[in-house]
């Protein structure tokens, strides 16, 4: 989940994304430049607010990326049933954890139309893009990025910290969905986060199965770990460092 934070102004364009018979709204960042550019879709945490994204796009398109930020459906004012309208059972039945499941794989086809979108904008090199997000984007990324063999790198940031305990059947689905990606995935948390152990279990089982895998702690940040989770949204000085290496190695000529 995220916060909103205030940063120096970089307005996204708004646009539309088609998906499930629906127009999502997104907001789209472009580098300098004519491109063609690699592009990223970036993708929210489960308590999004919108302004909590041009820091991070900035911090991107200064590195030469494209950035597409989608507000999947019921989030942000795109059409389509909210989460806590469709995540109702009880925490710790099984029927909570298949509710969670099937919302995240409904969510992960807005992040695969995204893509599609993004691809045919003439000013994205549609060989290379990369999905990334934090917490419900993290997971998000990483069903998107199993199910679209086209995306190039993946970067997830505190994914499931916070639900990685309390429903046993996302760990199921996620474990399987890490089994079909096919591109470098990166994974980063801060020390002090809410679990480590989603990315240490997910990173084994991609290492296991022959996958290009990196797993990142940063030190401990923030006063709590409500802050530590929400790295990418205080600290893109933080992440940066590792993040934009990773997608430059795997997004070939990126500077």
């Amino acid at each position: 989940m995220d916060v909103p934070i205030r940063s120096s102004a970089h307005p996204g364009e708004r646009t539309a994304v088609p998906s499930d018979a629906r127009e999502l709204i997104a907001h789209c960042y472009r580098p300098a430049g004519p491109g063609p550019h690699p592009a990223v879709v970036v993708n929210h945490g489960s308590l999004l607010e919108q302004d909590s994204h041009p820091g991070i796009a900035r911090t991107l398109t200064d590195a030469g990326f494209l950035v597409l930020v989608p507000w999947r459906r019921g989030y942000g004012g795109s059409p389509g049933p909210s989460r806590v309208d469709e995540v109702t059972a009880a925490v710790g039945t099984p029927e909570h954890g298949a509710q969670v499941c099937a919302r995240l794989l409904a969510e992960s086809d807005d992040v695969l139309a995204a893509l599609q979108f993004v691809r045919a904008r003439p000013d994205v090199d549609p060989t290379r893009t990369a999905v990334m997000g934090s917490s419900y984007g993290g997971i998000n990324s990483l069903l998107a990025a199993a199910r679209d063999p086209l995306v190039g790198a993946c970067v997830a940031v505190s994914a499931a910290a916070m639900s990685w305990g309390p429903v046993p059947e996302l760990r199921d689905l996620l474990l399987h969905h890490v089994d079909m990606i096919r591109c470098p995935v990166q994974f980063l948390q801060a020390e002090n986060d809410f679990d480590l152990r989603p990315s240490a279990a997910l990173t084994e089982r991609c290492r296991t199965r022959g996958g290009v895998c990196e797993r990142h702690l940063v030190p401990p940040f923030g006063a709590n770990h409500f802050e530590a989770h929400r790295l990418w949204v205080y600290a893109p000085h933080v992440w940066a460092p590792v993040v934009l290496p990773f997608l430059a190695r795997h997004l070939r000529g990126v500077p």
